[in-house]
């Protein structure tokens, strides 16, 4: 459940988001996924992009100054594209930011200065506490002189739903370029393997039974199959439609294949 205090979603599902990390290799576009363990409460064992909920910890507190720990796109300007408001988009931005860290070790921030981070050891300990809630992505961010690069996030998908009998989620999903000098590790305790992978062959393993993926993942998979390059991608996000798909699609002809192929369980 979310954290007292922080913004709720569509129908009153908890925000969340994920991460598409994405990089060009081989003449191919590949996108960095994880086999999530099979004791996760929500999707276990299935293969999924980096991200989690919101909680308190990503909102903003006390006298709110919306351009503070921020930089690149404006904060109005995304709330704009992602139709929300400016709460609800700071929450999830910083909450996109704080599970790729956590998750991955990519950092998508800047120093005051606007100068890159290509190392990000020194924030190590940081990912620790940001993991245990020791810490906010707020404290790390004052406590370290950096600013979120929002413009880093590209949104992509809007998609609300459930797991099972749980507790629904309204997801924004982002694209992002690995930054030069950084690279996931895959360091979590909420996956059992982690790696890059073209959109094409976890679609394949999909259909032979060999990967689990949950109806937004492969919806998001199969677009994304038809891009070769990282940058074709990212001009695509500037007109994907961000329109909520609420629950299961099962009416809408293009997830008909998603609902009707039923793979057997391989795994």
């Amino acid at each position: 459940m979310p954290l007292p205090g922080a913004p709720l979603g569509h129908g009153q599902a908890r925000l969340s988001t994920t991460v598409i990390l994405v990089r060009d290799h081989a003449e191919t576009l590949q996108v960095w996924a994880q086999e999530r363990v099979s004791t996760m409460r929500n999707y276990p064992g299935m293969t999924v992009f980096p991200g989690g909920g919101v909680d308190r910890r990503d909102c903003p507190t006390g006298q709110w100054d919306p351009a503070a720990l921020w930089t690149g796109a404006p904060l109005q300007e995304m709330s704009d594209r992602l139709e929300m408001t400016d709460e609800q988009t700071h929450a999830v931005v910083f909450a996109a930011v704080r599970e790729l860290f956590e998750e991955t070790g990519i950092l998508l921030a800047v120093h005051e200065d606007g100068s890159s981070i290509e190392d990000v050891s020194p924030y190590q300990q940081d990912r620790e506490d940001l993991i245990s809630h020791r810490i906010s992505l707020t404290d790390m961010l004052s406590n370290r002189g950096l600013r979120v690069r929002s413009d880093l996030l590209h949104p992509w998908a809007r998609w609300v739903g459930g797991w099972r009998e749980h507790h629904w989620f309204d997801t924004v999903s982002f694209l992002a370029v690995t930054p030069p000098g950084q690279g996931p590790d895959g360091d979590t305790s909420e996956a059992d393997d982690a790696g890059w992978f073209t959109p094409a062959l976890l679609l394949e393993g999909w259909k032979h039974g060999l990967v689990r993926l949950a109806i937004p993942t492969w919806a998001q998979m199969r677009f994304l199959a038809q891009f070769s390059t990282s940058a074709d991608a990212i001009a695509a996000a500037s007109a994907a439609d961000l329109t909520p798909v609420v629950g299961d699609p099962i009416d809408d002809p293009r997830y008909q294949e998603y609902f009707t192929a039923r793979p057997i369980d391989r795994i």
